[in-house]
């Protein structure tokens, strides 16, 4: 029976259940409004109470300000009452020499005179003396203002005049109209002005002194706009203008918890406070209208929670694609099949449908195709099925049919069914499409097999019966799972030998036949295991291809080999060239030029000596980066043959485009020669066309006298087989060869 498509629309109902109930729209404007009043009222009542305590600092700062302008007249007519009683005594005793002043000076200096220097000048108030004396001889010429005169200096009253003002009281010797002399004294204003306010102001606040005529800053900076201020005037002794003594505060010097923030924050917190109640007390009032609806909603959130139950159980299931169980739903059926037919566990038998072609599929026509192509032989399948068997889909490649009604034969003669069912053409969206497939069929022969071993064997016929080329469908023995142990066993061995470098390298030389001599040797991997015998290169070469080993193994191969070379030609008795087997997996080091050459350079062997042995799939994959690898050897003067040529479908087409410059010959081709008359013309035709080219060719596995005699007829002047020479240890090599030291030589040069 089809299987159905369970949809569900759980965004609804189940939603709709899950929703909290949420106050009105119309009631939430109604809070909002009222805590908005609540909001103005309180930015109203912060404002006012803001302009009032502004008001208040104002007047306090005045109050400061004419206390602080007070003190500092009262400073300031002491300091210039001292010069009045010093210029006094000074008028009783008018000194003659500087001396003599300088004597009268040091005599008052207890009277706490606050002057940075005094003076005494003639009636043209031209300084005569000065004290403290300065270096130069002369005493320094300044104009000085004299008490009670109008001109006062402070008239033009700036910042720097208030650190230098000369002040000088009259002295008269004869009549009160004309002063004789005078005695000055350097007033710092601004030293005092800063003392007094360090003693009377606080720390945040700030003083400021205008002149009161142009209302330029004399003293102190100018107030910000938003600070509060006090003002109030100041006249000094001695000096004519007035000025306006500021004092201010500076912004962040208010206190946080002032009485305007204190309204702020309360008008804050009743605002929040009013907004939770009246949320709550709607919630409250809605959550009430709608219990009946929350007791309705609940019971279809649980309705709707076992259909979702029953989805996430298809799901986990069953296939997303044909909506066929799946391996687990397969294993389960398999095991109840088990449990209740123990009384004819050996009917029960499994058929392993593995669609081979369905990836190349996909490559070649999109996933679209692929698909609709699995969905049609996922129908073919169902249509074949009698009512108690059981269709599942357990990989994207593999469909699994239990039956529980079939003989061992009566299995395989419905598996071959199937197959012709399966390999009928299909149509997918105007492509028609050809799927092929292969079938393993199991049975449970042992009344305690496990339903994953059944799985296991099923899925290791099917994929025996993919590798076979004309017998598709095949009936699962033990000699399989022996032979799938055997093999990862020898694959476990050589990944671990060629991690622990157990391998060895031997050599098998490549003779002229024209002079009988040794032209040449190829380096083979070897490796024997425990019990003693010699797995094959090609078998440690899949290996290493197969477990990501090959770079590692061809590394190693490269530099043992060039080694070994290098010892030969220390010895005298090397051959013209080396030859080294390279594999397509190699390439895909971009970096397998620069490690060869490095090789050659590290071992001193000349590159013109090297030759590299390429497989077909050098020239499949990658073509453009395997292209310019293989130019930067040859233009390091490294050649390039070919291996097992004539086996692969593009080689010619390897010749046109790639530095070649040997040919050789798979054995293949020479095992019948010169019997089969196939294999004759096609190793006549290769030699031929290689002469034309200008190429070398290399005749591998002679093994027999007939097939030396054939080669040497149709124009093969290399051959490499065990009818000369097996592959041979290094050690073996180096004795055969110093038997032939002379020719050697003779074909070195």
């Amino acid at each position: 029976m089809p299987l159905q498509r369970t949809t569900l629309n759980i965004d609804d109902r189940l939603s709709i259940a899950k929703r909290p109930f949420r106050p009105r729209g119309r009631a939430i404007l109604v809070i909002a409004l009222i805590c908005f009043a609540i909001l103005i009222a309180t930015f109203s009542l912060f404002n006012t109470a803001q302009e009032q305590q502004r008001l208040r600092t104002e007047q306090l700062l005045s109050v400061e300000a004419k206390s602080f302008a007070d003190a500092l007249t009262r400073h300031m007519n002491a300091h210039l009452n001292e010069l009045s009683v010093l210029a006094s005594e000074i008028e009783k005793n008018i000194p003659s020499t500087y001396s003599t002043w300088q004597a009268l000076v040091l005599a008052h200096q207890g009277n706490d005179v606050h002057f940075q220097a005094l003076f005494w000048a003639e009636s043209d108030r031209t300084i005569r003396w000065h004290y403290p004396q300065n270096d130069s001889e002369k005493p320094e010429q300044f104009p000085f203002d004299v008490l009670g005169d109008g001109n006062a200096q402070l008239l033009r009253m700036d910042v720097e005049s208030l650190h230098d003002w000369h002040i000088a009281h009259p002295i008269y010797t004869q009549n009160r109209n004309t002063p004789n002399y005078y005695l000055g004294g350097t007033l710092d204003i601004a030293e005092h002005i800063s003392h007094l306010a360090s003693d009377y102001l606080d720390t945040f606040q700030k003083l400021t002194l205008y002149a009161a005529s142009d209302g330029h800053v004399v003293f102190g900076d100018i107030p910000p706009n938003e600070a509060a201020t006090g003002q109030v005037g100041l006249t000094l002794t001695g000096a004519s203008p007035e000025f306006i003594v500021t004092l201010w505060s500076t912004p962040d010097s208010e206190h946080f918890l002032s009485l305007p923030m204190l309204i702020y924050i309360s008008g804050l917190v009743v605002t929040i406070l009013v907004g939770i109640a009246l949320y709550l007390i709607e919630i409250n009032l809605m959550a009430r209208k709608a219990e009946q609806a929350t007791i309705t909603r609940l019971q279809n959130e649980i309705a709707q929670r076992k259909d979702v139950e029953n989805q996430l159980h298809f799901i986990a299931n069953h296939d997303p694609l044909t909506y066929l169980p799946n391996r687990h739903a397969l294993l389960n059926h398999i095991q109840h099949t088990i449990n209740k037919t123990l009384s004819a566990t050996r009917t029960l038998s499994l058929i392993c449908i593995d669609i081979d072609n369905i990836k190349e599929i996909n490559d070649l026509h999109g996933y679209r195709i692929h698909d609709d192509v699995l969905t049609t032989v996922a129908k073919r399948l169902q249509n074949l099925l009698p009512p108690q068997a059981y269709l599942a889909r357990t990989s994207d490649e593999h469909f699994v049919m239990l039956r529980t009604d079939l003989s061992p034969l009566e299995a395989e003669v419905h598996a071959k069914q199937v197959r012709l069912t399966v390999e009928k053409e299909c149509h997918a969206q105007g492509v028609t499409v050809l799927p092929s497939c292969a079938i393993g069929v199991a049975y449970r022969y042992d009344t305690s097999m496990p339903a994953h071993e059944l799985l296991r064997h099923a899925d290791t016929a099917a994929h025996r019966a993919r590798q076979l080329v004309h017998h598709r469908v095949v009936v699962f023995q033990m000699a399989m799972r022996d032979h799938l142990q055997q093999k990862r066993d020898i694959e476990y061995t050589i990944r671990k030998a060629i991690q622990g470098n157990e391998l060895m390298l031997h050599f098998q030389p490549q003779v002229d036949l024209k002079t009988q001599r040794i032209v040449g040797i190829e380096a083979l991997v070897r490796w024997q295991d425990e019990g003693g015998t010699i797995i094959s290169p090609d078998t440690i070469v899949r290996t290493a291809e197969d477990t990501g080993l090959m770079q590692q193994l061809g590394n190693w191969i490269i530099n043992k080999a060039l080694e070994h070379y290098a010892m030969l030609l220390t010895e005298g008795c090397a051959p013209p060239m080396l030859a080294i087997n390279v594999s397509g997996h190699e390439f895909q080091d971009s970096f397998l030029a620069d490690t060869i050459l490095q090789a050659i350079e590290r071992h001193q062997v000349p590159a013109e000596r090297v030759q590299i042995e390429l497989t077909e799939q050098v020239f499949i994959e990658n073509l453009e980066q395997n292209q310019q690898t293989l130019h930067t050897l040859t233009e390091a003067g490294i050649s390039l043959a070919i291996d097992d040529f004539g086996t692969g479908y593009s080689s010619l087409a390897y010749l046109k485009h790639f530095p070649v410059d040997t040919v050789k010959i798979d054995r293949s081709f020479i095992d019948q020669l010169p019997e089969c008359k196939d294999d004759a013309v096609i190793c006549q035709a290769v030699i031929g066309m290689a002469d034309l080219l200008g190429l070398k060719v290399v005749a591998e596995g002679v093994e027999h006298q007939a097939q030396k005699d054939y080669l040497a007829q149709i124009g093969c002047r290399y051959i490499q087989g065990h009818l000369y020479y097996p592959a041979m240890s290094v050690d073996q090599l180096l004795t055969l060869l110093k038997q032939h030291i002379p020719y050697l030589r003779y074909s070195n040069s």
